[in-house]
């Protein structure tokens, strides 16, 4: 027996979908490592080992469909240099054992929107003689050539419509991320 519900539900689902059908490439691409990340994100314990002018604000890095977009890299990076002088972090990330970097990445899911995904990461490069607890006490120079080990990290993925939205929303994932890591770096310092 058909019900006229359940043919409008049935079509509901349907739009949905497609929707979701034609938006799987980009959210495949951006919401898999999102999702990867969120188990071993917030961990404020890694935190504890460094005093404030051990960690550095890195770079911001915005890309829109594949390429940098430097007016939305410019919106991460302010938020990102203002949030980190609020708590007194260093500024010269190369001298640090370890830094905030801010990476987000958007593409079209062919209706007008734009999806993406922000992450907010603590990084240092891989030590693999020197003990974490060690470091509050060490000098450190980055000469660039380590390969990184997140210590810490947030992620968010969103849909949003219209370019000058996308790149207000890029900047409030930075403050919300920023949030996130003020409330764990407070709860160890």
């Amino acid at each position: 027996m058909h019900h006229p519900i359940s043919g409008a539900l049935f079509q509901f689902l349907k739009t949905k979908e497609n929707l979701v059908m034609k938006a799987f490439p980009i959210l495949t691409a951006l919401a898999l490592p999102a999702l990867s990340v969120a188990f071993a994100a917030r961990i404020p314990a890694n935190l504890e080992p460094f005093a404030a002018q051990q960690v550095c604000i890195g770079r911001a890095e915005v890309l829109l469909k594949g390429e940098l977009n430097a007016a939305m890299t410019k919106v991460a990076q302010d938020r990102l240099d203002a949030l980190g002088a609020s708590l007194k972090l260093g500024k010269d990330y190369t001298s640090c054992p370890a830094w905030l970097t801010f990476h987000a990445e958007a593409g079209n899911d062919g209706n007008g929107r734009f999806v993406y995904q922000g992450v907010l990461s603590l990084v240092a490069p891989k030590l693999q003689t020197k003990a974490l607890e060690s470091l509050r006490h060490e000098s450190f120079d980055y000469d660039g050539g380590f390969e990184f080990i997140t210590l810490w990290d947030r992620a968010d993925v969103g849909v949003i419509t219209g370019q000058d939205s996308l790149s207000f929303a890029i900047g409030a994932e930075v403050v919300s991320h920023m949030g996130d890591f003020s409330v764990d770096w407070k709860k160890t310092h």
